[in-house]
């Protein structure tokens, strides 16, 4: 299917938010009959998912058709500022941009998108002054909020962020302090241990921006809790990417590559981390890059946690990326062992703000593998590039999209979100 028509009042199950004026046109007939397994032969060869989406929403037939066929996962989706998506095409670039409608009870023109699972993303609003409703706060996080892109089902977190100056009685009931002061920054990464809808139990876990002074702070959450459980640590400083992995959080220091691993001990409904363990200190030694800085991410890939490292030029604020390593992590050891590895089997990484996904590129035929994609994060806004990783080559990525980045202060920024879902 052509990515001509942006039809934008279609969701990405099908569902159009109008009734198409051509559904009602006598040539619709002549396909309405079309059997559902022709269809689902379609959609296979469909690995967009707006282009999914717009075989479903021809007709009431079709998408009726369409729907109960097991699919291979599309490609990958960058959510981007003002809740517009862009598809990975099968050629490795983004395929114009179109915009989803939010359910009504959460849309705002200053939501942000701060992480993703499966057709789930997380996203918040600016923080509102009670004394003057019309005023918002960006130093500061409102609601919270799990919303589904295909269901548009919405759950909605208790709130989370507080006024620095202004600690009311309000606040301190809605944080529920265990350690640390009652006030977290605006949200950069939440991650999930399981999809709401999977029927397991999930975790929410939210990291914030450092605040000078203060120690870095995550917050911890899952369904029947009536608010936060806040954590505070002055070893756990800086940048952080998160990842659940065989049941343990592990949260990493981006530029110092310091990973820790927490267990998380469960109770009914509340939980505690009963123990933090610094797991990972140092890189292996390479002599050409002493005096440089890195930034450094988790994923997991095929029962793996890896460790993705980007050296830089003497120092971090250069935007020249040196060299990209990629370790398998051997968590039977202490310290954890590193093993560096020059292949994904040809899956691809896409590494963005909302955390890393592994995708298994090799169910479409031409669509190339053993890649990386990166995009700008709150850590690293200018790089934007493909790393192969079987030559080491780079090339650049989406340039003209994401032109919009440069010369933004960092704060006034939203960064896009890879949203990996499943059909």
């Amino acid at each position: 299917m052509g990515s001509g028509r942006n039809r934008s009042d279609a969701m990405f199950d099908g569902m159009p938010q109008t009734r198409p004026g051509f559904e009602s046109e006598a040539g619709v007939s002549l396909w309405a009959g079309l059997q559902p397994d022709i269809l689902g032969v379609v959609l296979r060869f469909l690995p967009c998912l707006a282009d999914r989406a717009r075989v479903r929403c021809v007709c009431r037939h079709w998408r009726a058709g369409g729907h109960g066929h097991v699919l291979p996962p599309p490609l990958p989706i960058l959510v981007l500022p003002e809740f517009k998506f862009s598809s990975l095409s099968i050629k490795g670039d983004l395929m114009p941009v179109r915009r989803v409608p939010v359910p009504r009870e959460v849309a705002a023109d200053d939501l942000r998108c701060v992480g993703s699972f499966d057709r789930w993303i997380v996203g918040v609003t600016p923080s509102m002054d009670r004394s003057h409703s019309a005023v918002y706060h960006r130093d500061a996080d409102g609601k919270t909020f799990l919303v589904n892109v295909f269901s548009r089902k919405v759950i909605r977190l208790p709130q989370l962020s507080s006024y620095r100056d202004k600690f009311s009685a309000h606040s301190r009931e809605a944080l529920r302090i265990l350690v640390g002061t009652p006030y977290i920054s605006p949200l950069r990464q939440v991650v999930l241990s399981n999809a709401p809808d999977s029927g397991s139990k999930y975790i929410v876990v939210a990291s914030s921006n450092q605040i000078v002074g203060q120690a870095q702070q995550l917050a911890l959450w899952q369904p029947g809790m009536i608010s936060w459980h806040i954590c505070s640590g002055a070893v756990i400083s800086g940048p952080l990417d998160l990842a659940f992995y065989q049941g343990k959080l592990y949260v990493l220091v981006r530029q110092k590559a310091h990973l820790f691993a927490c267990e998380l001990e469960d109770g009914d409904p509340e939980f505690l981390v009963s123990r933090v363990e610094l797991c990972l200190t140092e890189l292996p030694n390479h002599p050409s890059q002493e005096g440089g800085a890195i930034c450094s991410n988790m994923v997991v890939w095929r029962g793996e946690l890896l460790l993705i490292v980007r050296h830089y030029i003497d120092d971090f604020q250069n935007s020249q990326v040196l060299k990209v390593e990629v370790f398998a992590l051997d968590v039977s050891t202490n310290p954890y062992g590193l093993t560096e590895i020059h292949s994904f089997n040809g899956d691809c990484i896409f590494v963005g703000s909302g955390g890393c996904k592994s995708f298994p590129a090799g169910l479409y035929a031409g669509f190339e593998g053993d890649l990386i994609y990166f995009v700008p994060d709150d850590c690293k806004p200018h790089d934007i590039f493909v790393y192969n990783m079987r030559d080491g080559s780079m090339r650049p990525f989406a340039a003209k999209l994401f032109d919009c980045y440069f010369g933004v202060p960092e704060e006034n920024l939203d960064f896009p979100v890879w949203l990996l879902p499943s059909e």
